[in-house]
């Protein structure tokens, strides 16, 4: 797991809301999509897409919101995830009708995590995000602790969460986690990024 490679991520989202961009991409690894995914079942993020080096159109962005009634098909052309889809170069065909590149060993590295990015009466609402793990520091904590952070205590030099719509998300043996989500499951592990909104 590379903290250096998440500290650049949360840099670049939080500089990308502050730029008002609607869409920006992430190199593509499992742990940024986990945890893309995981901030978007927060709502700190609208869309999170795999796809190639050319972003994708704006009716996959939100297929559900689009007035083109062809809007799902298209978004089959320009999604692919981490199962087999990905791996056999499945979906349908997009814009141009062509279909998905296949992914392979020679075209791995150009594979995109495109994310679309939300905002709430014309503010971010992702404004702040910082790692609280350090590639040089890791902080690892069991359940108690996790409790007390939830809480809005200190623990060690962790402020506590005390923000309206705060989240802090951890990475454990059963994968990256909002803090809540771990207390419920009774599992600890390494803190990773906190997300403060608006």
């Amino acid at each position: 797991m590379s903290l250096v490679l998440l500290a650049h991520a949360c840099s670049h989202l939080q500089n990308a809301s502050l730029a008002r961009l609607g869409l920006t991409s992430l190199p593509s690894t499992i742990q940024l999509h986990t945890l893309l995914l995981q901030m978007q079942k927060c709502g700190y993020v609208n869309t999170v897409l795999i796809g190639g080096p050319e972003p994708p159109p704006p009716s996959a962005l939100a297929p559900t919101m689009s007035a083109n009634p062809e809007a799902a098909s298209e978004v089959s052309g320009h999604v692919s995830t981490w199962g087999q889809d990905a791996r056999i170069g499945g979906g349908g065909g997009g814009m141009s009708g062509t279909a998905v590149e296949p992914v392979t060993q020679e075209n791995v590295s150009s594979r995109r995590l495109w994310v679309g990015l939300k905002y709430y009466n014309n503010r971010p609402v992702l404004e702040k995000m910082r790692l609280v793990s350090k590639p040089t520091r890791r902080v690892w904590m069991p359940v108690l602790d996790l409790e007390g952070l939830a809480k809005g205590e200190q623990r060690g030099y962790v402020r506590g969460m005390r923000g309206i719509g705060e989240a802090m998300f951890v990475s454990t043996d059963r994968g990256i986690m909002e803090i809540r989500e771990c207390i419920e499951r009774r599992i600890g592990g390494m803190l990773l990024a906190r997300v403060n909104p608006v």
